[in-house]
């Protein structure tokens, strides 16, 4: 690793070297001289791509320049390869059985489990996030304890190519956001997270160096490159304010990214090195001798004991991981076994999970069939020794039950997501889980090995449709399920296109097998209904919807399509009965306002039902349907000045809406306006 030095300490002398770390970070005393510390993140980051990893057609200078200023850890992994569980496991030093986050999108970290940002503010630091994509979003709760949690929103078209699967808030305007809040905040001791996204596939082509040649058939390696540069500008602003010598930088990949090895395309359905092994630098300068590496095995549940090791703090609570301070002055800390997983196969696919443990030169992964690898001397993982080394097998699988029967597991609660914000999740790739094949006996699921190409397929579907080749992409899906009907995520995205191209009988059979395969699972049922409803059939429909809010109750969408049903089915009272519920507990919905206004008009009950066209546009002031029906009911009552001002402000939404041109110019005749009506009234009659 040419890049950097080793250092070389004896082990008496190695914990007196790491207790000195301790005490001149700690030395100055006074709460102004506390050290600052800036955790910077990089998802799908694998440190074999960097620079000061060996990588000779790197450009990481900034991540170089960390290494040389600190301490590079050249065997440094993930416990789980997915972003959510991931950052949790960094947050709390808890495993994500413990912590309970084992996927994205599906469950919020539980209340009660210390993190650092609630440990830092406990103690008086300014704390502050800056991230950059939805999975890290504060409902799942990693935002806890900071006093500002910049995260991404829903992005316009400056910011990404809609075309693309994935979606993102770009490195640059990440580190601008972070900029701005530390040129405001570096006055006290700060705890400051930044989150990178860039290298996850695929990529941008947003930084204009993408298409030179240097970076010709890399795309993967321009993306590190545009994320070092904006690790630059950080790392420029606090040496140019004085404060480098003030912070413990640290900095951690996420997850590592497969580019293809053991077939493996992208992360999360395997646990190779490939997506395990992560870069880890921790970088002090004027506080820890820089230019060093250290061969400790350490794990990102490490990261929170040993950031509160480094600070002098004690634990606030039970943690699985454990400091490697001592690292930090060339000492060499015992090795740990640590335990790895992913649950992804399983609540996205309905195949296997994975656990993994991982030993000083050993790694034995848990699966249907099972794997053992002297990773040491294989660091490919190219072959699988379990056949070969029995007694080792045997010897790491007890090693993995005992580390599994010390976790003191965590339930955490679902996380339930209105449609908006379940469509953003899966344009990043996930489906939050299915909830498919959670009771059946592992060894009779998928082993994900074996089905490593379906995932491959399945990506080029979802690309082939997005790029407009419909017959291509539908053909493999339709292929996917075939293969694999128990794939919740597979039969997920053909019935989605089939609904969304209006083809509502084709996609009728596919969201029945999954209400019948995930009986247990939200989306099951209410996609089921919201179909069932696009087909009139709304009493079978209302029992479908019904179904979906026995299990998540407070699903404002499930009941706004429960009201649907109804009014469809003229239950008109229970049909504002449940459109007013969702309004109960969210009454900044534009939906139900207006769908409530429609079951008052057809009950004859028209002031209210105006009243209610009215909230909707109150929510959303944007919003046609509540005003083209706010201007019918004023128009009905004679209004006429105000109904062509709702009628107005529909066609300015909507210039080629017949029926709000026809409406407008009838509600301008009426008040008099009879030019200006003639004029809209023949544009809305004009059948071209």
């Amino acid at each position: 690793m040419g890049a950097v030095r080793a250092k070389r300490i004896a082990p008496v002398l190695a914990a007196v070297a790491a207790a000195a770390v301790i005490v001149f970070l700690l030395r100055r005393g006074g709460a102004g001289d506390r050290p600052n510390v800036l955790l910077i993140t990089l998802d799908t980051t694998r440190a074999d791509r960097l620079g000061c990893y060996g990588r000779r057609d790197a450009e990481t200078p900034a991540l170089d320049g960390l290494a040389r200023s600190g301490v590079l850890f050249t065997r440094a992994f993930c416990n789980v390869p997915l972003t959510l569980p991931s950052h949790a496991t960094i947050m709390t030093g808890l495993y994500p059985p413990e912590h309970g986050c084992r996927v994205n999108g599906a469950h919020g970290l539980p209340e009660g489990l210390p993190t650092l940002a609630e440990t830092f503010s406990s103690r008086g630091y300014e704390t502050a996030a800056f991230i950059a994509a939805f999975v890290l979003d504060a409902k799942f709760g990693v935002s806890r304890g900071f006093g500002t949690y910049d995260q991404f929103e829903v992005p316009n078209p400056e910011q990404i190519d809609e075309n693309i699967m994935y979606r993102y808030r770009p490195a640059d305007r990440v580190a601008g956001a972070a900029l701005e809040w530390l040129a405001g905040h570096h006055a006290r001791p700060f705890f400051c997270w930044v989150h990178f996204f860039d290298p996850h596939h695929p990529y941008y082509l947003l930084q204009p160096f993408m298409r030179e040649a240097r970076f010709r058939g890399r795309p993967y390696d321009a993306e590190i490159a545009f994320m070092d540069g904006q690790i630059a500008r950080l790392v420029a602003f606090l040496r140019e304010r004085g404060l480098l010598e003030k912070t413990i930088v640290v900095v951690v990949g996420d997850h590592g990214e497969s580019l293809g090895e053991h077939g493996e395309d992208e992360h999360g359905l395997l646990l190779y090195n490939g997506v395990m092994r992560v870069p880890l630098i921790v970088s002090a300068p004027g506080r820890v001798e820089g230019g060093a590496e250290s061969p400790a095995l350490v794990s990102t549940v490490d990261i929170f004991p040993t950031v509160l090791d480094l600070l002098g703090w004690p634990l606030p609570g039970r943690v699985s991981g454990a400091s490697f301070a001592d690292a930090l002055a060339g000492g060499s800390p015992p090795p740990r076994p640590f335990y790895s997983e992913t649950e992804f196969p399983l609540t996205e696919y309905g195949w296997s999970p994975l656990q993994s443990i991982t030993t000083d030169g050993w790694k034995f992964i848990d699966a249907p069939r099972e794997e053992l690898y002297e990773w040491g001397a294989d660091p490919g993982e190219e072959r699988n020794l379990a056949g070969e080394r029995p007694e080792k097998a045997r010897e790491l699988r007890a090693a993995l039950e005992r580390l599994e029967a010390a976790m003191v597991k965590t339930e955490a609660a679902e996380v339930a997501m209105d449609d908006a914000s379940r469509r953003i999740l899966e344009s990043l790739g996930y489906l939050g889980g299915g909830g498919a094949g959670a009771g059946d006996e592992r060894q009779a699921l998928r082993d994900p090995k074996d089905a490593v190409w379906m995932r491959s397929d399945f990506i080029k579907a979802v690309n082939e449709l997005q790029a407009g080749r419909v017959e291509e992409g539908e053909s493999i899906l339709r292929g996917l399920v075939a293969e694999s009907p128990e794939s919740y995520a597979f039969r997920y995205r053909l019935a989605r296109h089939l609904y969304e191209g209006g083809r509502f009988e084709e996609a009728l059979p596919e969201f029945e097998e999954m209400a019948r395969r995930s009986p247990g699972d939200f989306r099951s049922h209410y996609n089921l209904g919201k179909t069932l409803v696009k087909l009139g059939r709304f009493d079978r429909a209302a029992e479908e919807l019904r179904a979906s809010l026995a299990l998540e109750p407070r699903r404002t969408d499930g009941l706004n399509n429960l009201g649907l049903a109804l009014l469809g089915a003229g239950r008109l009272e229970e049909a504002a009965g449940v459109f007013r519920e969702s309004i109960s507990i969210d009454d900044r919905q534009c939906d139900p306002h207006n769908n409530l206004g429609n079951a008052l008009l057809a009950l004859g009950r028209t002031d209210e039902a105006l009243a209610s066209f009215r909230k909707s546009i109150e929510a959303k002031p944007d919003f046609f349907e509540g005003r083209f029906n706010a201007g019918l009911i004023l128009l009905s009552k004679g209004r006429n000045e105000e109904a062509a001002k709702e009628f107005g402000e529909a066609v300015r939404l909507r210039p080629d809406h017949a029926a709000a041109r026809r409406h407008l110019g009838i509600a301008l005749m009426r008040a008099g306006r009879v030019p200006e009506g003639l004029k809209e009234f023949a544009v809305g009659s004009d059948p071209h």
